[in-house]
């Protein structure tokens, strides 16, 4: 069984536009930093973590920067952090661990993997879920790829790849019209918003980034 905190969030993430793996991954990466934000050095574990890491990767540091004017309404959180970080560092450090809001993802991002496993499973399936997942836009590349790799049955993988088949050649669909509406001789005919928003999910579903709220359809 999900947890419920979690499973609001795949029903939540299952009714927005682009992979939701990629989606709850973000999530947890960002849940990660606002509570780091909020709680300061109050936790010595995670302190040592981002100062193994050496800090933040290039991604994670500009969500960052933006999550304290954003959900704080100022930098004072991020200025004490990094003037921590400041403080101990030394000519010869060198990083021995990975960003710590990246292993949040990735923690988040097998579990999510672990739960389409169990939902396409007869024995184990959410009902509610797999048929909000099969009436959904899929997984993106890679985690359809990984997503195959732990499915153990034959039904869990051939609703996979039925539900993956149907998504991406509808948005091959929008993308193919999409273009067409750019040439000169269609260019009047009015473009649909998945139409408009085809060549963001086409990017986001080959390459595993997660859609804005903004870029959705």
């Amino acid at each position: 069984m999900i947890h419920v905190l979690t499973l609001d969030r795949w029903q939540a993430a299952l009714g927005s536009e682009g992979c939701p793996v990629c989606r709850l991954a973000q999530e947890a990466g960002r849940d990660f930093l606002v509570h780091l934000l909020r709680e300061g050095k109050a936790h010595a574990n995670v302190y040592k973590r981002i100062r193994e890491a050496g800090g933040f990767c290039q991604d994670h540091t500009r969500w960052l920067k933006r999550l304290g004017a954003e959900r704080l309404g100022d930098r004072r959180s991020l200025a004490r952090l990094y003037g921590w970080l400041l403080d101990d560092l030394d000519p010869d450090f060198i990083p021995t661990s990975p960003c710590p809001a990246c292993e949040a993802a990735a923690d988040y991002e097998r579990a999510s993997l672990a739960a389409v496993r169990d939902w396409l499973h007869s024995d184990t399936a959410d009902v509610d879920l797999r048929e909000r997942f099969a009436a959904g836009t899929g997984l993106c590349l890679s985690h359809f790829a990984a997503a195959a790799s732990v499915i153990e049955n034959g039904e869990g993988i051939r609703i996979l790849t039925d539900v993956q088949a149907r998504a991406w050649e509808a948005l091959s669909r929008d993308l193919k019209e999409y273009l067409r509406k750019h040439d000169y001789r269609f260019s009047r005919e009015p473009k649909t918003p998945a139409e408009e928003s085809s060549w963001i999910r086409a990017v986001a579903t080959i390459s595993g980034t997660a859609l804005e709220q903004s870029e959705h359809a």
